[in-house]
């Protein structure tokens, strides 16, 4: 061997074991990590998503429901509300979009979410939305089609 390819390995030995000696940082607990006023994702009946909505005013929450109104997606219509993955939209309503407050199925997702202003966004593989910038105000239901 001569001293080019020595000094090549030599270099190689040197990177591949100084790149192995990466020290991970302070554990955070995960309560840091968790945001308290995340969305709720309500499947589950009419009257559970009434009585979770009883502390509307003092919790300071409102109720969103997302539908599709539009068959040309391919595969699913992956949602996000500010930034944060809130569900995916299988199926979609041609006709008659559902109620407020209509349990989260694979055409709906109904969620629980801060009163005030928030960003949708959604796309699948061969569609993409523009991002709608909505208010909603504590207590209010507001449904959101996807056209």
């Amino acid at each position: 061997m001569n001293i080019f390819n020595r000094v090549i390995l030599s270099s190689l030995v040197f990177m591949l074991s100084a790149s192995h000696n990466i020290n991970a940082g302070q554990v955070k607990p995960i309560d840091d990590l968790i945001n308290p006023l995340s969305f709720q994702t309500l499947n589950q009946s009419r009257e559970s998503l009434d009585a979770e909505m009883q502390s509307c005013a003092s919790d300071n929450v409102a109720v969103i429901t997302i539908y599709s109104t539009t068959g040309a997606a391919q595969v699913g219509i992956d949602v996000k509300i500010d930034n944060s993955p809130v569900g995916s939209l299988t199926t979609h309503f041609p006709d008659a979009g559902p109620d407020c407050k209509t349990p989260s199925s694979d055409g709906v997702i109904t969620i629980v979410i801060p009163a005030g202003r928030h960003t949708l966004d959604a796309e699948s593989i061969n569609l993409a939305w523009p991002s709608h910038t909505f208010d909603i105000e504590k207590c209010e239901c507001l449904t959101l089609p996807l056209s």
